[in-house]
């Protein structure tokens, strides 16, 4: 690998959008990989997953973007509790989703891009490139542990206990009422809540052309199986073509077993094997 490039680009209100781009040494043209990271203030390479999703697309050049309010150079102590002023104030997931189009068009009809482009994400990163899929015309898709059946306050609600589910609901309509305010629930600002709480990522996933790998553990607490499982049957009750699920019985939402092994870096190695074999034979959807 060359060395990762660092760069910044100015967002429409002057701050700064900070993004890298890790091209393969000695490769001509090659496919980009969009890499986006869960939720949290760390920078995006600090995430061992991330770092073993890089490492799974080795062979394609992979684009990195940091949230607003975080700067590569950041280690906050904790992801969540110690994020900047400005990160609680700016950051949501449509503002990410701005930021990745920005950038991405921005690379458009450079001489290293064959043109193809694949979004990878997990989590938030995963609803987040469930969104982006259409606006970008992205290729393929991989998402892992993003459920996505239902809406995100919806999946908030039903990964706590039933008993702290009407705290839950006061917060949402607190923040729909102060939809821009920093004020924290629950790890993040009220903006964010109202930004992202009515977002059903199917319905994103059902605008694109984009073929879809949705990758789920069953295990999950965060994410429940039953929602992966009602993105593949909306596809098939749509006629869709373009959703590939794998779903793992024994691991949760970072891809762990119940003895604490970690298997993210098996599901990554299936999961580009299946990237390859689409990049090379795309899916044609039969006509309706």
């Amino acid at each position: 690998m060359a060395e990762p490039q660092s760069h910044a680009t100015p967002r429409a209100d002057g701050s700064a959008i900070h993004w890298t781009l890790d091209r393969p040494e000695g490769k001509g043209e090659t496919a980009l990989v969009v890499i986006a990271q869960g939720s949290g203030c760390a920078p995006a390479m600090a995430s061992l997953s991330m770092q073993a999703a890089r490492a799974a697309f080795a062979d394609l050049a992979a684009l990195t973007v940091e949230k607003y309010g975080v700067d590569p150079k950041d280690s906050p102590a904790n992801d969540h509790l110690d994020c900047s002023q400005t990160f609680r104030e700016h950051h949501t997931v449509s503002q990410r989703i701005a930021d990745y189009r920005q950038i991405v068009e921005s690379l458009r009809g450079a001489a290293w891009w064959d043109g193809r482009m694949v979004l990878f994400g997990g989590s938030e990163g995963g609803m987040t490139m469930a969104a982006l899929a259409a606006d970008v015309r992205a290729d393929l898709s991989i998402l892992i542990s993003t459920g996505g059946g239902v809406t995100f306050g919806e999946e908030v609600r039903q990964s706590i206990p039933e008993d702290g589910r009407l705290t839950a609901d006061a917060a949402f309509a607190k923040a729909r009422q102060n939809p821009d305010s920093a004020e924290l629930w629950a790890g993040h600002s009220l903006k964010y809540w109202a930004d992202g709480i009515d977002r059903r990522p199917v319905d994103d996933m059902l605008r694109a052309d984009t073929e879809f790998l949705l990758i789920q553990g069953a295990r999950d607490a965060a994410t429940s199986v039953n929602t992966a499982r009602m993105v593949s049957d909306l596809f098939a009750k749509d006629g869709r073509c373009n959703l590939t699920y794998w779903e793992f019985p024994a691991f949760d939402h970072g891809m762990v077993d119940a003895t604490g092994k970690s298997h993210m870096a098996d599901v990554l190695s299936q999961a580009a094997l299946w990237l390859k074999a689409r990049m090379d034979m795309p899916v044609t959807c039969p006509a309706k």
